[in-house]
């Protein structure tokens, strides 16, 4: 079998279908200004040589690739991959093609990542989270495109933001907490700047609770993610004994803390444990998770929504909230009923 040393070209399907290049040409990007006899020997030219049309070319000379480029934290977590999901689904009912990138939560990654996407010209960018260096502002301002960012909600975005905000979930999990009966909670994070966010807002809850300030236990989220929850919560028992609750940076995390609280013997929900994000397997924990429901989901589908619109050259909503949702389960002390006043 002899193989080609080079991919067909344009003039390869011309010359097989009977026209000349600008007619086959056509025929593949704009068949509606050709013959449908020319259009289908220009298909079956396609089909017989294995030529694949340069997307990027034809879309060079509209100025629309229809191609976004998004990244992403990690695909390790079910909320991004939730999310992504969404996103690209939207998109590509739309004939948009999504090439995706991870930045290992390090916005100078996500700034590489962005400089060699900007070359190939996307309609649009969607980015994880509203902090970004300055050289990535600048380059998507030179880069004059529509730009949506996911997952936080910023009133003051570059573009859009959709998402939600990480300082109220973070005391909104304090107040919860406050409500269960617990009086020393503490934090179990990694260096994630959104874990940080929501660290913030739990601790200003605690101080406007005239609460002790929540003791934090932080881990790099380099750190593998098998033993994380014995780690922490040992090093937090060793830091703050008296602790009576935690609050973890991520379901993954609560779950190793509740294994590890079962190995000492710690009864739980007296000793509460409460996660972040509601993934698959946070109600088939023992006892069952509570933890703060994001709907990764809705997100990329509005942000896909919105990204589109700003794409077409229409106005978009510049911010949205899409909240979250306090979620009780089994490894929290039920929450004291409300007094009426």
């Amino acid at each position: 079998m002899q193989i080609r040393s080079t991919l067909p070209t344009l003039k390869d399907v011309a010359r097989l279908a009977g026209v000349s290049p600008i007619t086959a040409s056509r025929a593949i990007h704009r068949p509606e200004l050709v013959a449908e006899a020319t259009r289908m020997r220009v298909k079956q030219a396609v089909e017989q040589s294995g030529y694949v049309p340069n997307s990027l070319a034809g879309g060079l000379t509209s100025r629309q690739t229809r191609l976004v480029a998004a990244i992403v934290p990690s695909v390790a977590h079910s909320l991004f991959s939730d999310m992504l999901n969404a996103l690209i689904s939207r998109l590509a009912a739309d004939s948009y093609e999504t090439t995706l990138g991870i930045s290992n939560y390090e916005p100078e990654h996500e700034e590489t990542w962005l400089t060699a996407m900007l070359s190939r010209r996307p309609d649009g960018v969607v980015l994880t989270g509203t902090e970004h260096t300055t050289r990535t502002r600048r380059l998507l301002l030179n880069a004059n495109i529509p730009v949506v960012e996911l997952w936080d909600y910023s009133p003051h975005p570059m573009d859009v933001a959709i998402g939600f905000s990480q300082e109220d979930a973070g005391r909104a999990v304090f107040r919860y907490l406050a409500a269960c009966g617990y009086q020393r909670p503490a934090i179990l994070r990694s260096e994630d700047s959104r874990a940080h966010r929501r660290a913030q807002g739990f601790a200003r809850a605690a101080a406007e609770a005239n609460a002790p300030e929540p003791v934090q236990i932080v881990f790099p989220e380099s750190s593998p993610q098998a033993g994380r929850g014995r780690e922490a919560l040992g090093a937090l028992l060793v830091k703050a004994p008296d602790a009576d609750a935690v609050f973890c940076s991520s379901d993954a995390l609560a779950q190793g803390v509740l294994a590890y609280a079962h190995e000492l013997g710690l009864n739980v929900p007296q000793f509460g444990v409460f996660g972040f994000g509601d993934q698959a397997l946070a109600v088939n924990s023992i006892p069952a998770l509570s933890t703060v429901r994001i709907d990764g989901a809705c997100i990329g589908r509005l942000g896909a929504e919105a990204l589109i619109t700003r794409m077409r050259g229409a106005p978009a909503t510049p911010a949205q909230d899409v909240g979250f949702e306090i979620i009780a389960r089994g490894s929290t002390r039920p929450a004291e009923p409300l007094r009426r006043q």
